[in-house]
């Protein structure tokens, strides 16, 4: 083993075999093998290949203090069988990606004559997650941040045919993995008119302690998804009284609040809104009207929760996934919104470490 143009070249007996069997590293054309850090700490443990030095280890993680979180994420994934191609090889074998850390080909096929499945990012469980310059004024918002990037990035993915896959590691060098993709959540209500919500704002309301308002009359109510029926009348919560307020005051959506212009997104496709308080989001949403089944989704109000790291967004996403719902997370885009889904795969696709559970 020598250092090669920052990598390291491998040309013993086994290189060929470690390409054709694993598709590690990348041939050289002179019988060499090229290997990042990462690919050498996984031969040196899975491959019985020997590091260059004794040195070796320390000198490289004093030069990418990542190295060892980023080989755990390559055992976790390569152990199962699957085969990987970290990016800075994929342009010598003509793939091409969408900025990923790697491409993954299952363990029955090969880069050499399969496509990928999956494009690969990884991420450290501490890794921020919150947004730039966060405001509860729609004019004001600016949404960007990691997750907004991700959105964009899954898209690609989804444009290449592939499963855009997140590996999260953490202090134990436990690995878990996460998929993520946009989704469309569509219901089958009629979406309120502009002349319903007028005619719902201009009812007398009687304000609650906590902020909401009741309605005293539910006569000829033209929504199931607004406000929730009790002692004959309607009870709004905040967000829905933050509407009717802004429709009173002659307010465009666009001066009103994030909370609002997500909840009348939500009604405009048709879905029934209800609070989330008991999966820790604002909203759960179904697709038509209660009892007739449950709320595929749970839907974070951007401006006040939100995953603050990845620890927070798996643990989101898991517990979305133990009552069987959907989480999504707004994210506005040229004029509208989207919603980008964190889940768990299936049970034969969650790649973690052997023995680090």
């Amino acid at each position: 083993m020598e250092p090669h143009d920052g990598h390291w070249l491998y040309s013993g007996t086994a290189a060929s075999r470690l390409w054709e069997k694993s598709a590690i590293g990348l041939l050289n054309g002179n019988g060499g093998l090229v290997l990042s850090d990462a690919e050498v700490i996984f031969c040196m443990n899975h491959r019985g290949i020997d590091i260059p030095s004794d040195e070796w280890l320390p000198g490289r993680v004093h030069s990418n203090p990542s190295l060892l979180q980023e080989a755990a994420i390559l055992e976790a994934l390569r152990v199962p069988g699957n085969k990987i191609v970290l990016h800075n090889n994929l342009d010598a074998i003509g793939i091409s990606h969408s900025g990923s850390w790697a491409l993954r080909w299952t363990s029955n096929s090969h880069p050499s004559k399969d496509d990928p499945v999956a494009e690969v990012l990884w991420y450290f469980s501490k890794d921020s997650l919150e947004i730039q310059n966060k405001s509860s004024t729609l004019s004001d918002w600016d949404g960007s941040g990691e997750l907004e990037t991700l959105l964009r990035w899954s898209e690609s993915v989804c444009n290449n045919g592939r499963i855009a896959e997140i590996l999260v590691i953490d202090e134990e060098q436990s690995v878990v993995t996460y998929r993520i993709q946009e989704v469309d959540p569509r219901g089958k209500l009629e979406p309120p008119t502009a002349r319903q919500l007028e005619r719902i704002a201009q009812m007398p309301m009687d304000p609650l302690s906590w902020a909401g308002s009741f309605i005293a009359t539910d006569d000829y109510w033209p929504s199931e998804a607004i406000g929730i029926p009790l002692h004959g009348g309607r009870q709004l919560d905040t967000i829905e009284s933050q509407i009717f307020s802004s429709i009173v005051s002659d307010t465009e959506v666009e001066e009103g609040s994030v909370s609002s212009s997500v909840l009348l997104d939500l009604w405009n496709r048709g879905l029934n809104t209800r609070s989330g308080f008991k999966y820790g989001t604002t909203w759960r949403c179904y697709s038509g009207k209660i009892g007739e089944g449950h709320a595929p989704w749970l839907v974070v109000d951007p401006s006040r929760e939100g995953p603050i790291d990845w620890a927070e967004a798996c643990l989101s996403s898991r517990l979305a996934s133990g009552v069987n719902k959907q989480w999504l997370y707004p994210i506005y885009d040229n004029g509208k919104w989207r919603y980008l889904e964190i889940s768990r795969p299936p049970s034969d696709s969650r790649w973690s470490n052997p023995n680090r559970h």
